[in-house]
């Protein structure tokens, strides 16, 4: 796959999903935009220590939930390349309850993060992105089955499906894809914070793999999408879950 020259965004960059795929695009060619939620002096230091590692020269905070946040990492990666080629809206995340445990408050923050920030970014993104640029959001297997403990997280995801596929209609005259990866059981830091371990026991018998996924397997898809090999494909959601929900 070949990214050279193009610019990217990655949403929640610092460290998962976000971290494996700006290195996977540092890797062919690609130059990104790392962001970390700001007013977060972990997901700060990550972030830095990502960028040298990648030769990144511009690392910026950014609250998704928040319109001139947003507005404002938008504009100033265009300052600095003149164009924005792909965006990757990766922020996520979870607040693991039983339907009837899930609080109003947890559930606006997933809602506001998951779904309303995944809105404002495609919105945000618009005045500035190449043609034939390329949106790709974060879905997951959540969003497809509806759980099996995260309402919030499960509707917010469900909804990151639709929103793709009617953005895919909008932009498709400008030749503009949008595309959603969903994710299954993924080895990874989310996993290990929102699944026990005897959750995920349970949920292997129904993984045709009998494996967790790795991140990197979900990075390589994610940079198929944002690369012109995937020019044809829009408005889709492509699952990465070993067989899980087939």
């Amino acid at each position: 796959m070949n990214l050279e020259n193009k610019i990217a965004i990655i949403t929640g960059s610092s460290r998962g999903f976000g971290a494996k795929t700006a290195k996977a695009f540092n890797g062919y060619g690609a130059k990104t935009v790392i962001t970390y939620l700001d007013g977060d002096s972990i997901e700060k230091e990550n972030a830095i220590k990502l960028a040298n590692e990648i030769n990144s020269d511009l690392v910026l905070p950014l609250d998704v939930r928040n319109r001139e946040s947003v507005k404002g990492v938008m504009k100033q990666t265009f300052d600095r390349y003149g164009k924005i080629d792909i965006l990757v809206n990766n922020a996520g995340i979870n607040r693991t309850a039983d339907f009837d445990k899930q609080t109003d408050k947890e559930w606006k923050e997933v809602l506001d993060t998951d779904l309303k920030g995944v809105f404002i970014c495609c919105q945000e993104v618009l005045p500035y992105i190449s043609k034939s640029g390329r949106i790709i959001n974060i879905g997951s297997v959540s969003g497809q089955y509806g759980g099996p403990r995260t309402p919030s997280y499960a509707v917010a995801k469900a909804g990151v499906m639709a929103l793709t596929h009617n953005l895919a209609r909008f932009l498709g005259e400008k030749d503009i894809t949008v595309n959603c990866i969903a994710p299954g059981t993924i080895e990874s830091d989310m996993l290990s914070e929102t699944m026990p371990q005897t959750l995920q026991d349970s949920i292997f018998p129904n993984v045709l793999l009998k494996r967790l996924g790795k991140i990197s397997e979900v990075s390589e898809v994610i940079s198929f999408f944002a690369s012109e090999g995937s020019g044809y494909i829009t408005g889709q959601t492509i699952a990465v879950n070993g067989g899980l929900w087939v």
